[in-house]
């Protein structure tokens, strides 16, 4: 492109100044066309004023003469100023002839005409001006014909320059288009193909298509540029796939580090850890033990791969502690372990191992309070796991594992004093109602029926006013007495150990100043003692918060029996405003609830009431979590 654009400039270049040169010659010799024809013209006419001056004497001609002299003058200069170098020398004897007929024939002629005009017109008649204006004119005729074939080849070549100028831009605009249409096809073949393809792969890598690769089909620096693509796109790969492990391993610790900060019960956290372990590290079995006091690991919880047969739990649960196994060694060395090899171990775990197609096992020690608790272990059928990152992995679980145990630990001890210190309060209340029935009630029964005997026999001679005091004594006497047995009937309402819930609810419905809907029917049968107890209690003293804080009207109280616990719902249409956190007698129902494993929970929006929802387990809560064993 570059030889073309200067091939043509330097074509078009001559061209330019051929077609000037052979414009300034068209020019030049129309200009000497022009001149050549007014100096004939004016030598005419100086012949024609001169002649007439002669004949007639008319010095109108004389003045007429004068200024075609003065312009034929000027005109020769103009002619020899607009001749071309070449015909320059045509110019000057065609000028200098003009000027010889002027000074030879025309001025004497003027010069006769005005001292000797007889003389003047015998050389008029005579013929010999017209005769030399002739051959004058005749030297003009050849003098312009030679101007005219100047200005026609010069006029030729400026065409043919322009027609040259023409062709070779022309040419110059085909190839150079010729030229740019490869160009732009090469560089599209070779440059633009490929890095839009790379392009268009890096979009389809931003949209999450990590096969996307380009063909290593170009040459240069592009051919480098795929090559480089495809090594980033690996790289990428590599880098995202680690990330995504990452963050897959940190959104299962989160949710299982949540499940944990939330205290959910151990069975729950063991079962989420199971699974998450056996997704996160892609395992194919995973297996929660709890080392038992007899030599024997306990399954608390398994998760079972569901591409895989289910095998889960391996020999129904539990099996004793061999030596040569995963489970051995981790107890013993407190550090994790793995075996690849079961085809000589013949415990019983590797003889199960063998059963199933087990490749390999990795163990991690569970350790609470510095103590090892139990295992993890995850199986593999297929490819053996990463040596060391699948410890490291599995170190992360463990550790939350064990956090997870010590708080269930803490929360069963926590719910057992609380348990001890509830019953040892109803076992103060029975002992209270005991001692009061057999001690101090009984006696003051027996002083009553004294006196009552002694007012009986003092009806006699005795004085009025000693009999009034001594009926007044009876009557005081017997008012404590009836007080004592109110006192000792609410510590524990023989009604509740005689007929059950039901009955003793409906005895502190009567006895409630404030209108009370009970509905207990779905209770068909006794519930244990420390249910009914804590339900009864729970009852008493809400409708005692009610009288004392709610200013309602009516009280409804709703007790069914659901799956293996009681639901008791108590609300009013109070004021509201009740708060758990408050110190309020509620305080006492919530320990009193929890106590047994159970939850209480309230709604109570200022304005709007009081609604009691609690739920008592009536078995006890079994957890898998089992004291840590001896050192």
């Amino acid at each position: 492109m570059a030889v073309l654009l200067a091939v043509t400039s330097a074509v078009l270049l001559g061209a330019i100044i051929e077609m000037g040169d052979a414009g300034t010659a068209a020019r030049h010799s129309k200009a000497a066309l022009i001149s050549a024809g007014r100096l004939e013209r004016l030598l005419f006419d100086l012949e024609a004023d001169s002649h007439a001056l002669v004949r007639t004497g008319d010095q109108r001609f004389q003045r007429r003469y004068e200024a075609a002299r003065s312009a034929f003058d000027a005109e020769g200069s103009a002619l020899e100023r607009a001749a071309l170098k070449g015909q320059s020398t045509a110019a000057r004897r065609l000028i200098q002839a003009d000027d010889a007929y002027v000074h030879d024939y025309l001025i004497p002629l003027m010069t006769a005409a005005r001292d000797h005009p007889s003389s003047a017109r015998a050389a008029v008649a005579k013929g010999t001006g017209t005769q030399r204006l002739a051959t004058l004119r005749d030297q003009g005729a050849a003098f312009e014909s030679t101007q005219r074939l100047i200005v026609a080849a010069a006029e030729r070549h400026f065409a043919a320059t322009v027609r040259k100028a023409v062709t070779a831009a022309v040419t110059t605009a085909v190839i150079a288009f010729l030229l740019i249409v490869s160009f732009a096809t090469y560089v599209t073949r070779v440059i633009i193909r490929p890095v839009r393809r790379v392009a268009l792969m890096a979009g389809d890598r931003d949209d999450g298509d990590a096969r996307a690769e380009t063909p290593e089909t170009a040459a240069g620096e592009i051919g480098m540029l795929e090559s480089g693509f495809n090594t980033m796109v690996a790289s990428l790969a590599v880098s995202e796939e680690k990330l995504r492990q990452v963050a897959d391993m940190q959104g299962a610790l989160r949710r299982v580090a949540t499940l944990v900060a939330c205290g959910v019960s151990a069975s729950e956290v063991f079962a989420a850890v199971a699974a998450e372990v056996g997704v996160v590290l892609g395992a194919d079995h995973t297996v929660i033990v709890r080392f038992e006091h007899d030599e024997t690991a306990k399954v608390v919880a398994h998760w079972n791969d569901p591409r895989v047969p289910q095998v889960m739990p391996p020999l129904d649960g539990h099996w004793p502690i061999e030596c040569g196994t995963v489970t051995a060694t981790v107890r013993s060395t407190e550090r994790p372990a793995r075996m690849t090899d079961y085809e000589g171990n013949t415990s019983a775990i590797g003889g199960w191992a063998r059963a199933t197609g087990v490749r390999c096992v990795v163990g991690c020690p569970v350790k609470v309070e510095g103590r090892v608790w139990g295992a993890m272990i995850i199986h593999s059928l297929q490819a053996e796991p990463a040596r060391g990152a699948t410890e490291n992995r599995m170190q992360e679980f463990v550790d939350l594992l064990g956090t997870a145990i010590a708080n269930a630990q803490s929360r069963s001890d926590l719910l057992a004093s609380r348990a001890r210190v509830v019953a040892a309060a109803d076992e103060s209340r029975r002992r209270i109602e005991r001692d009061l029935h057999d001690g101090a009630q009984q006696r003051l029964v027996t002083l009553a029926l004294k006196l009552r005997t002694f007012q009986s026999a003092a009806d006699g001679p005795v004085p009025t006013p000693f009999r009034e005091e001594l009926g007044g004594l009876v009557h005081d006497l017997s008012d404590i007495l009836d007080d004592l047995q109110e006192v000792a009937r609410g510590i524990i309402p023989p009604i509740l150990k005689r007929s059950g819930l039901p009955p003793a609810l409906r005895s502190l419905a009567r006895r409630s100043p404030i209108p009370v809907r009970l509905h207990t029917d779905s209770l068909t049968s006794r519930l244990p003692e420390r249910v009914e107890v804590a339900v009864y209690y729970t009852v008493a003293e809400a409708l005692t918060n009610v009288v004392k804080h709610a200013h309602a009207s009516e009280v409804r109280v709703d007790l069914t029996l659901g799956n293996q616990s009681v639901r008791l719902s108590l609300g009013d249409d109070g004021c509201g405003g009740a708060d758990l956190s408050d110190g309020t007698g509620l305080v006492g129902l919530k320990d009193r609830v929890e106590a047994l494993n159970g939850r209480i929970k309230v709604h109570s929006p200022p304005g709007d009431g009081t609604t009691l929802f609690v739920e008592i387990p009536i078995e006890p809560a079994r957890d898998p979590v089992a004291g840590l064993p001896p050192p």
